[in-house]
């Protein structure tokens, strides 16, 4: 029994999506589960294989946090980077940097540095890649970020 050509069409198309989505999404990051869990997101950021950082303070000081992919919600990133579940998870700054320690990243980032050499980071005034951004081009750095200085709610690579 052959397959219908208008199931073969359907197929084809979606290898074709998902072949471009592929394309599209820097595939050296991390998912959901290493932005929580890797020793990467609190490494000192030049020694982190995380591209992308915020800090707390303005100037590239106090506490930080690295990411290694995009993050829909800073204030509930699921553990795997799955669709959100009934026990928010929020990001942290991490734990002994100074100002900010243990602080939610949401809403209180001031700065942020993109070390990728190929993508874009864009960090974003509302939750799922929405409203207001700061766009840093591969390896570039704002000591205080403009649209959203302290009202930042995700980030993604573009």
């Amino acid at each position: 029994m052959g397959t219908s050509r208008s199931l073969r069409k359907t197929l084809y198309a979606a290898a074709v999506a998902m072949a471009i989505g592929a394309l599209s999404t820097p595939a050296a990051h991390a998912n959901g589960a290493d932005n929580h869990q890797s020793p990467q997101a609190c490494n000192a950021h030049s020694e982190s294989s995380f591209d992308f950082t915020l800090w707390f303070n303005s100037s590239y000081s106090g506490s930080h946090r690295n990411f290694g992919s995009g993050v829909n919600n800073f204030a509930d990133e699921p553990y795997g980077g799955s669709i959100p579940s009934n026990v928010p998870a929020p990001l942290h700054f991490c734990d002994g940097w100074g100002n900010g320690s243990n602080v939610g990243v949401k809403n209180n980032a001031a700065s942020a540095q993109n070390r990728n050499t190929r993508y874009s980071a864009v960090v974003f005034f509302s939750s799922w890649g929405q409203g207001a951004r700061d766009t840093l081009t591969p390896f570039s750095s704002w000591f205080k970020l403009k649209e959203t200085y302290n009202n930042n709610a995700s980030f993604d690579w573009r």
